[in-house]
């Protein structure tokens, strides 16, 4: 997409985190309230929800709106983190794919998930070098950071994304009524080889496998590196090797039994490892599917740069890790680990998956869009038509 146009989408999304930020500046609410006003009308997930939302804007520096458990934030940095890491990733995103309203506000979703994820590695970060024992903690202060900013990017994502696709629809509706859209620069691309349908497919499909294994070698290694997860062991959090689960790790993703099968009262616990197989399955399974269309609409058009391939697959697997952790949570049981007065609903077991999800896309879904990157450049050559010769006719050739 033309400089121009990338400008004012992202534009518009910083527009509407000024929005939010002005809001939770002006307006004081206390989540907890709300979530109880829902509980009362028979709506308890619908209240937990709208409080998880507004829990995003109580991560602001200087915000008004409160939780009862949340402390006020302390330090503005976090907050420019997240603005600037926003405005730089809608824009690469942007600048480096095509134009149509749907292709724009799925690009400005994932760079929003992307933004809030590396926000919340950053607070993480940052909480660990202030703490007087240094970075030797940072594992275990991912229980102790809230989730916030992380439900802010995907209410902005959300949000952002609506508004930058009409931004683009409106600013290609001026350029033609103006008759200037011919002479806007056009957007970083490669060159496309000339494939026949059977050979795209057959790219697609090469490029497709190869992008989803950096997913499957990370869901297969996790059973054997990190046992079941935190969220099994209510002593975890003193454990720094499962306290890295909730920096770089989707809890929810094993392909693999257990170093111990024995870890939970003598017994192997098929409720825990067999969803946690499936959900990882299904993950690896759509991004396989995701790469593949996505592949296949590239072939059709003009291919994105390297660095649009890269931001483009990173933003997919943010958004499909955060629709497959959700799903998950509300779905499968768990095992009961506490009297059932202390067992949270599905409702929040899902939204912890979210926050888990988006931390894991965030650390981990770069090296799907390098490897897809490196796929088509790779299969660029092998798979282009052979030219065909032109007819000679007779009596011309030399003798």
């Amino acid at each position: 997409m033309s400089r121009r146009r990338s400008a004012f989408a992202t534009m518009a999304v910083v527009a509407v985190f000024c929005w939010f930020y002005s809001f939770a500046l002006a307006v004081p609410v206390d989540t907890g309230n709300v979530s109880s006003l829902w509980q009362a009308r028979g709506h308890e997930w619908f209240g937990a929800f709208l409080a998880r939302v507004l829990d995003g804007l109580s991560f602001l520096w200087g915000s008004v709106v409160r939780y009862e458990y949340a402390a006020a934030p302390e330090s503005a940095w976090p907050a420019l983190v997240f603005v600037v890491l926003l405005a730089g990733s809608v824009y690469a995103s942007l600048r480096t794919g095509g134009d149509g309203a749907y292709a724009v506000a799925g690009r400005v979703l994932g760079a929003s998930f992307l933004a809030g994820g590396l926000t919340n590695l950053f607070v993480i970060v940052e909480a660990a070098v202030a703490s007087p024992y240094g970075t030797a903690q940072l594992a275990a202060m991912a229980w102790s950071r809230p989730d916030d900013g992380i439900w802010l990017a995907l209410s902005l994502g959300v949000v952002g994304s609506v508004v930058a696709a009409y931004v683009v629809t409106l600013v290609q509706l001026a350029a033609a009524v103006s008759e200037r859209a011919e002479r806007e620069d056009p957007p970083a691309s490669a060159t496309v080889p000339r494939l026949n349908p059977a050979q795209r497919r057959v790219r697609a499909v090469r490029v497709a496998t190869w992008g989803a294994l950096p997913t499957l070698a990370l869901a297969f290694g996790g059973g054997f590196v990190w046992d079941y997860g935190p969220d099994v062991y209510t002593d975890a959090a003193a454990d720094a090797r499962q306290g890295w689960v909730h920096v770089v790790w989707f809890t929810h993703a094993s392909l693999a039994p257990p170093d111990d099968p024995y870890s939970l009262g003598g017994t192997f616990d098929t409720l825990i490892w067999l969803p946690r197989t499936l959900s990882s399955v299904v993950l690896v399974a759509l991004i396989w599917l995701a790469i593949r269309l996505v592949v296949a609409r590239w072939q059709r058009g003009a291919a994105p740069s390297v660095l649009g391939v890269v931001m483009g697959c990173w933003g997919m697997v943010a958004v499909l890790a955060v629709v497959v952790g959700l799903v998950e949570g509300a779905v499968f049981p768990v095992p009961e680990l506490a009297p059932p007065a202390y067992n949270p609903p599905a409702y929040t077991r899902a939204f912890d998956n979210v926050a888990d999800a988006l931390r894991f896309a965030a650390f981990f879904g770069w090296a799907t869009g390098v490897v897809v990157a490196l796929a088509l450049r790779l299969s660029g050559g092998t798979l282009t038509e052979p030219e065909t010769a032109e007819p000679v006719p007779e009596g011309s050739m030399d003798r």
